[in-house]
């Protein structure tokens, strides 16, 4: 086995297919993979290669030239004709140094080409830069799908609203003699839907957020009662158009936390709100606050509909909209609990749903109690 430099381990363990119809081989770069923590399937040939790729997505294959049946450049075209694994990145670890068996090799679709015998930190490096490398395209290719998404969302929920604002903006001035009953009905309109527009970009400018949120959380010790008191005021207006009463029970004055301030009371809005909008008019919104262990608990339950069985698995998923719908014409932009599992997530605490005890829904929220001397 050659000797090799120690080199760092990556940051994340990769699935690398080696593809050689010599165990001897397989045996060497094996065990030099593993040292570095990448996990690693082998094939001894290119048939066989085929089969393992239906079972597994390998980050990354090294392909033997010379193989008896399917070489490797038969394979490697092989892959570059299937969707599912022409994004795959191939390295061609072979003793052929002619240069036409590379050009070859790089003309059959593979990112790079190692020659045997060959050095083993050399080896491991190019191994990470392409496996590096397939990470960046993989983030960048979710990023594109989640920007369109975005997209979709924001194009989807503001036509409605901005076409309400239109159709008012319109009448009011082909009718600049409506009475005076009509027009103020037109003005509220516009003010509704633009109130509308503002909480679907608030919304959706908050998941921008998120992110950089997480990374500069800044821990304190709060009181989880004075920020769900707080979270609760916020609510007030929303109480009174709807006539739903928002009541707020602790076990004890002072219930200490360690949380960020913007997340908690970010996570402890979100759920409100959500309790506000799916509740029926001149019902009650019950929020209790307590200890229990090592965390302090804060539960939230509403009169509405309730999660459907069929629907539970969707619960914190981005963009997830449920059959229930809001019950005064409010905004559902399918994120404000995606938004609260992964600030209370990155604060080291658990948010999860019950059935409520009045049938609604019934969410509940614990984080890390604080020590205090």
């Amino acid at each position: 086995m050659p000797t090799f430099d120690p080199l760092p381990r990556p940051a994340s363990s990769s699935l690398i297919l080696v593809v050689d119809d010599e165990p001897k081989n397989i045996q060497v770069v094996g065990p030099l993979l593993l040292r570095q923590g990448h996990e690693v399937i082998a094939a001894g040939s290119g048939e066989e290669a085929l089969a393992k790729l239906r079972t597994a997505r390998p980050d990354l294959i090294l392909l033997d030239v010379m193989m008896p049946g399917m070489t490797g450049f038969e394979l490697c075209h092989r892959l570059r004709e299937q969707p599912e694994w022409r994004d795959i990145p191939v390295i061609f670890l072979s003793a052929a140094t002619d240069k036409s068996f590379i050009m070859e090799a790089l003309d059959a679709g593979a990112v790079d080409y190692v020659t045997k015998p060959f050095h083993g930190p050399e080896l491991i490096s190019r191994v990470q830069v392409h496996v590096n490398l397939q990470n960046t395209r993989k983030r960048l290719a979710s990023t594109i799908e989640e920007r369109n998404r975005l997209l979709e969302v924001v194009a989807h929920d503001l036509k409605n609203p901005l076409g309400g604002i239109q159709f008012a903006a319109s009448m009011l001035m082909e009718n600049p003699d409506l009475d005076r009953t009509r027009q103020n009905a037109l003005v509220e309109s516009i003010a509704d839907s633009a109130k509308r527009s503002l909480e679907i970009v608030g919304t959706l400018l908050q998941t921008r957020q998120i992110e950089e949120a997480k990374v500069t959380l800044g821990y304190a010790t709060l009181c989880l009662r004075e920020y769900a008191a707080q979270a609760v005021r916020s609510f007030a207006q929303y109480e009174r158009s709807k006539q739903i009463a928002i009541s707020l029970k602790s076990s004890e004055d002072r219930i200490p936390i360690l949380a960020d301030r913007r997340s908690l009371l970010c996570a402890l809005e979100n759920l409100i709100s959500n309790a506000v909008k799916f509740s029926p008019r001149q019902s009650l919104v019950q929020v209790e606050i307590h200890r229990a262990g090592d965390k302090g608990v804060f539960r939230i339950d509403d009169q509405g509909p309730g999660i459907r069985e069929d629907e539970m698995h969707q619960l914190f998923r981005k963009f997830t909209r449920l059959s229930a719908r809001p019950t005064g014409n409010e905004v559902s932009t399918g994120l404000g609990l995606h938004i609260v599992y992964e600030l209370v997530t990155a604060m080291g605490g658990t948010v999860r749903y019950e059935r409520g005890p009045r049938e609604g829904a019934c969410f509940v929220l614990e984080l890390p109690l604080a020590e205090e001397g």
